[in-house]
């Protein structure tokens, strides 16, 4: 792509004139349009994650004025998701857009499309039109990201319909899966998991679980999460309380300081995953040892543990974080000279 067609594709109206530098910065390095609309691309998955709805449409309208359909119809698929702006928005605006994604992008993004389509339908109460639409995005989805969120989706229509320890089942299915998926639609599956827990008792975990949840990065941008723990908290038994850094940037969450928590006062059902408790009384016994390598569920259990302890301080939880971000970085933008297929 020429320097030339480059500044006749972002030619700027006077009231776009404070975006010309995000231009540039996305042209930088840029020889193609394939370059350009991958770039746009994970810009924009990262802006829907956090909610950055108008940063969502902008990247949207470039996405849409690329010459290149696929990059067209996902342009539009964004757009939809701006408009839709988490059911605050113009839901008919986007219904239309999302029924075009149908018939003219790439299957992940009909997927997308047919998963949105269903949370519309939810919005308007129409239960019927919802469960259809997410039992289409699941099986078009097979074993992906987009499937996970149709199941956790379809837990909430069971938990309507007062069924919630089939929803907790559900939820139950996916947890060994749900670690491959996009860090927002983990912890958002993991909410929906704390707030199933509750409503069939089992508190201490949905607590714990919870705790997890609104620790992480996105939780600024999903209050729902906030809304979850405070419901929990209100269950009799004193929970978190947030102390926010004095030099952190707003963007990075701020880390709790536990209060002192009194004995649970509502019996709950024995733990079937995630109970910190039974993992606490094993670290008791032995503060020294470290989980087995190969118990997946002890390692978190232990880092919960750790992380959670009234001896570790601010300092240590964001290191922790850090330590998270870097692997989680590494894992996205691997090196070129990483091999990961062992060899010929």
């Amino acid at each position: 792509m020429s320097k030339q067609t480059a500044a006749n594709f972002f030619i700027l109206s006077p009231s776009e004139a404070n975006s010309a530098g995000l231009y540039q910065v996305l042209l930088r390095g840029i020889d193609s349009y394939q370059q350009l609309g991958n770039r746009l691309v994970r810009l924009a998955e990262q802006a829907h994650a956090f909610r950055q709805f108008d940063k969502v449409k902008e990247l949207a309208l470039m996405l849409s004025n690329i010459p290149i359909k696929d990059f067209q119809a996902i342009g539009h698929y964004f757009l939809a998701v701006a408009m839709n702006c988490n059911g605050k928005g113009d839901q008919n605006e986007a219904k239309s857009l999302f029924e075009l994604v149908l018939n003219t992008a790439s299957d992940p993004y009909k997927v997308k499309a047919m998963l949105s389509l269903g949370a519309l339908s939810f919005n308007r109460r129409d239960f019927d039109s919802a469960t259809y639409f997410y039992h289409r995005g699941m099986k078009a989805g097979k074993l992906s990201a987009a499937s996970l969120h149709a199941i956790r989706a379809i837990s909430v229509l069971k938990a309507i319909e007062g069924d919630h320890a089939q929803a907790v089942k559900d939820l139950e299915n996916i947890l060994p899966l749900i670690k491959y998926a996009p860090a927002h639609i983990y912890f958002d599956i993991l909410n929906s998991y704390a707030v199933e827990l509750g409503e069939v008792g089992r508190i201490y975990e949905a607590r714990n679980i919870s705790q997890l949840v609104i620790h992480s990065p996105f939780a600024f941008a999903y209050p729902e999460w906030q809304d979850t723990a405070n419901d929990l908290k209100g269950l009799n038994r004193s929970f978190v309380a947030f102390k926010p850094f004095k030099d952190i940037p707003r963007n990075v969450l701020s880390m709790p300081v536990r209060e002192h928590e009194a004995e649970a006062t509502q019996a709950s059902k024995p733990a079937r995953v995630m109970s910190l408790q039974k993992w606490k009384e094993k670290m008791v016994k032995d503060k020294t040892d470290e989980p087995e390598l190969k118990d997946t569920r002890a390692i978190l259990m232990w880092i919960m543990n750790t992380y959670t302890d009234d001896g570790t301080s601010d300092h240590e939880r964001y290191r922790m974080y850090e330590a998270v971000s870097k692997i989680i970085a590494e894992r996205n933008n691997p090196k070129p000279d990483d091999d990961d297929t062992g060899g010929a």
